[in-house]
């Protein structure tokens, strides 16, 4: 009798340790199965199919990042961009900046193409327009001429794409008032609710959400644009709100009236222009803050002559490269055309980070000289743009 009672006993120890067993088997099974996904998975990447990404993109530093971030709405023939925010950080030096900008402001200079003015709206559609399926990389090209700023990441969320990331991590209207103390503005300026939106997004983000609803984070390839990896894109939510806590932010929100003004359309109506002037001041005052320190200290004075036939390409880049943090202290058109852009340096050694700025902002389009053009310049870095950037204003 001892005998068939010991004998069950130990087929009940047995059973028990198969279920043990089987449990911790579909548990490996299941974070096998997540890693996997989190790893292989890939959002499109408009930018790279096209090779549009040497000069729509440039290239973070380790410690200097800036990511955009572009929200559609609505469908159909009603689909728009509705808010663009771009998120500046340097942890090393433990200071940020956020930049939102609204969907219905106004940007002049594309009468050429269009007629008039358009709304940064309907960037997509404006490109979508002019050459099929380049809508994405044409509203990045426009958004970089409209900030003068040159994004190193992106993330383009389409209309379902954001439902999709309610889908996921819960319900995002509203606004995260938790997070207001933690920003700062120049000249008292005022932080509208939309401002806080990525606040929100980021705050509702969950990786046990990932874990429950793997479905719906493989539906994310298809409905989100970006140029990071699918781990980096994740990353950027996990440590959004972090890094706005553990850094000095400043905020800019350019639906506040002192950055834009107000004009008639010419369809009748009034519609308001980004103010590019008080926006560059406001801008430029914050930048030094978050470029790297070795930028910095190499206090470059940049000058850039425009022989490219492009009107206003001078300036255009000339804005870009100031608002990375270099010193432009003059552009004007080249005493003649030139074929091929050309950049003069008097010291390599000597301006090595504004160089590598300048490259970034000309995308490596160019022959480099160490030394002067023949006309006469004061700068460290003189550069005289060529015909060969007009593949930039082409897509």
């Amino acid at each position: 009798m001892r005998r068939k009672n010991s004998k069950k006993k130990q087929i009940h120890i047995n059973w028990s340790k198969t279920l043990v067993y089987g449990f911790l088997l579909l548990l490996v099974l299941f974070f096998s199965t997540y890693l996997v996904i989190i790893f292989s998975a890939k959002l499109g990447d408009p930018t790279k199919q096209n090779g549009s990404h040497q000069y729509l993109l440039s290239k973070s530093t380790e410690d200097f990042e800036k990511t955009l971030v572009v929200m559609e709405s609505g469908s159909g023939s009603d689909r728009k961009i509705s808010e663009i925010y771009l998120f500046l950080t340097n942890p090393s030096k433990k200071e940020s900046i956020l930049i939102y900008v609204p969907g219905w402001t106004y940007f002049s200079g594309l009468e050429e193409d269009f007629g008039n003015s358009i709304a940064l709206s309907s960037f997509r559609y404006a490109g979508d327009f002019l050459q099929e399926g380049r809508g994405v990389e044409y509203a990045i090209w426009q958004i970089g001429q409209m900030l003068g700023i040159k994004a190193d990441k992106y993330i383009w969320f389409s209309p379902e794409g954001l439902s999709n990331y309610a889908e996921i991590y819960g319900d995002f209207s509203g606004v995260e008032d938790k997070y207001r103390e933690y920003f700062k503005t120049a000249d008292s300026d005022l932080l509208g609710d939309s401002f806080y939106k990525l606040n929100m997004l980021a705050s509702k983000y969950s990786a046990i959400d990932n874990m429950t609803h793997l479905g719906s984070i493989l539906k994310m390839q298809g409905l989100v644009f970006s140029n990071m990896s699918f781990r980096q894109y994740l990353s950027f939510w996990e440590t959004f709100n972090t890094k706005i806590v553990k850094t000095e932010t400043y905020g800019i929100d350019l639906s506040y009236y002192r950055y834009s003004t107000e004009d008639l359309s010419s369809t009748g109506g009034q519609i308001r222009y980004l103010n590019t002037i008080e926006f560059d001041t406001v801008y430029r005052n914050l930048i030094s803050k978050v470029v790297d320190r070795s930028l910095e200290k190499e206090r470059v004075r940049v000058e850039v002559y425009n022989g490219s036939g492009v009107a206003g390409a001078a300036k255009q880049f000339g804005r870009k490269i100031e608002n990375s943090g270099c010193d432009v202290v003059r552009y004007e058109n080249a005493p003649s055309t030139a074929d091929r852009t050309v950049v003069y340096v008097s010291n390599k050694d000597n301006y090595k980070n504004s160089l590598e700025i300048v490259t970034e902002i000309l995308s490596g389009s160019f022959d480099l000289v160490e030394g002067r053009p023949a006309f006469m310049t004061t700068g460290d870095i003189v550069v005289v743009l060529g015909k060969d950037i007009q593949q930039m204003y082409s897509f």
